[in-house]
């Protein structure tokens, strides 16, 4: 990694307003090079505006944001150039491209109109080889890799556009636990080298393991800053809520009733003669490594992947299999993990996105009641406490919280028989977080069956009733809440051992 001339980025007195809504105000610190400093807050509470003014990509209303003493550039491409990348929550690479071509997007080397190909090849591998990648082959087509090396791979980009400033936004929301240790060393390693970096997560006790510093942003305000020995997450999470929270998703008993879902010898892509059942009330959790499986299952529960075998049984009735609209009858409803690519319409409004799929509910002889939509969707966003401005807002101008609040309500609002829920906390705080889980609980608490995976084992574990364990695409063990031992869980999910209690598969 070169040096230049930028020691810190500073921001004074920033604010930010759209129309009459105040995003931030007030807002200001000083980031040092050879620091970490961890950005937390709320889904809603700024950070997001934050990232996109220290970019390029928005202008503070009021304030001054500062690079080495001089104003920040007004373009993203000039604020590159003065070495500050961001690396944001939805990756930005292109599949279909090489790693090579990913790692040079739009800074390949040429001369005469020439691809200087060896001097682009060995700046490639220069910063692979920071991040520990440079063992692929440059000529490996991006989307063969997994999701934590094609991370590490545009942060081999931002390193070879000669970044002094690392801005990252959520890096580890969709990692499995074993690569957020690989992409917590690198960062390790670049605090060392001399880099600043500002560390946005909702993930605690990663900034207690990496960051120097916190600063706390709530209601648009930075509320609270100061080095990390200063902190514990109690702490952490009393100044961001501005209350206290004991337990972010309490487990309480509930009334278990009768069998609902029954379904067995499910063979479908990433899956094997899978066995599973749920009762009324019961919350049952899928974990395992990625790849295991736990999303290709509940894909093919709900008829959005294909069966080639299998049956699946709801309320004593069989249900076509690989059938979207036999399984929404019976009422198989399922919340995909990826909210942005599956889950939403970004472009449409919060109004529209809360009745997709379900037009007939707020139809009159085919016609969509304009007003009883509108209605549904301001006591929807009420009870669930979705920040906006107007549900006739773009959804896509959500924070990632808030949108992932309008994939639960619109599966929750619908009265699921079986309600699947994949890593529905995923990039959300701790607050969001403790408000989802409330509505899941509600959820089987008025009788539907809940099924939870997520990429956080432990917060599996402390929700569900009962849980399946995957690995390779098949489950190898199913265990009840008293027999949860979460070593031997992640021993299992590995396909090492067999469990001491619960039965095998």
């Amino acid at each position: 990694m070169t040096s230049n001339n930028i020691d810190s980025i500073r921001l004074e007195g920033v604010s930010k307003t759209f129309g009459t809504n105040t995003v931030l105000a007030g807002i200001g610190f000083a980031l040092s090079p050879g620091t970490v400093t961890g950005l937390v807050g709320e889904n809603g509470a700024g950070k997001s505006t934050l990232i996109r003014m220290i970019s390029g990509a928005i202008e503070p209303t009021t304030g001054r944001i500062e690079v080495n003493g001089e104003s920040l550039p007004a373009s993203t491409r000039a604020v590159i150039e003065a070495g500050i990348s961001v690396i944001y929550q939805e990756l930005t690479d292109v599949p279909d491209l090489p790693l090579l071509e990913n790692v040079l997007l739009g800074n390949l080397e040429s001369r005469w109109g020439f691809t200087r190909t060896r001097v682009n090849r060995k700046r490639a591998l220069e910063g692979l080889r920071v991040v520990g990648l440079d063992h692929l082959s440059l000529d490996t087509p991006l989307r063969e890799l997994t999701i934590a090396q094609r991370q590490l791979a545009e942060i081999a980009r931002c390193l070879v556009r000669d970044a002094q400033v690392l801005v990252l936004d959520e890096p580890t929301s969709s990692l499995p636990e074993a690569d957020v240790e690989t992409l917590l060393h690198v960062i390790e390693r670049l605090r060392e080298q001399g880099m600043t970096i500002l560390y946005v997560t909702h993930h605690l006790d990663e900034l207690f393991r990496i960051a120097d510093r916190l600063i706390v942003l709530r209601d648009g305000r930075m509320v609270a800053e100061g080095p990390v020995d200063e902190w514990d997450e109690h702490t952490l999470v009393r100044a961001m809520l501005a209350a206290e929270l004991e337990q972010a998703y309490p487990w309480r008993t509930r009334e278990i009733g009768e069998k609902v879902l029954e379904a067995e010898g499910i063979h479908a892509p990433g899956v094997s003669d899978a066995r599973v059942t749920a009762c009324a009330g019961e919350i049952v959790g899928l974990v395992g490594l990625a790849g295991a499986g736990r999303t290709e299952l509940m894909r093919a529960l709900c008829g959005v992947n294909p069966v080639s075998s299998g049956k699946i049984v709801v309320d004593g009735k069989a249900v076509k299999p690989g059938s979207i609209r036999h399984a929404m009858r019976a009422g198989l409803l399922y919340a995909s993990e990826d909210r942005k690519g599956d889950g939403l319409i970004l472009e449409g409004t919060v109004e529209s996105n809360l009745i997709y799929g379900a037009y007939r509910d707020v139809s009159k002889f085919g016609v969509i009641d304009i007003r009883r939509v509108g209605a549904l969707a301001r006591d929807v966003v009420s009870r669930y406490r979705v920040r906006l401005h107007s549900t006739k807002q773009a959804i896509g101008e959500l924070s990632g919280g808030n949108q992932q609040k309008v994939v639960v309500a619109r599966v929750s609002e619908r009265k699921p028989r079986v309600a699947f829920f994949d890593d529905p906390t995923r990039g959300v705080d701790v607050g969001a977080k403790a408000g989802i889980y409330e509505e899941i609980f509600q959820l089987a608490e008025a009788g539907a069956a809940v099924c939870v995976s997520s990429s956080d084992t432990d917060e599996v574990l402390a929700v569900a009733d009962r849980v399946y364990v995957l690995s390779a695409g098949r489950i190898v063990a199913e265990l009840r809440r008293d027999e949860f031992e979460r070593e031997q869980i992640l021993h299992l999910s590995s396909a090492a051992g067999v469990p001491v209690g619960g039965s095998t598969r």
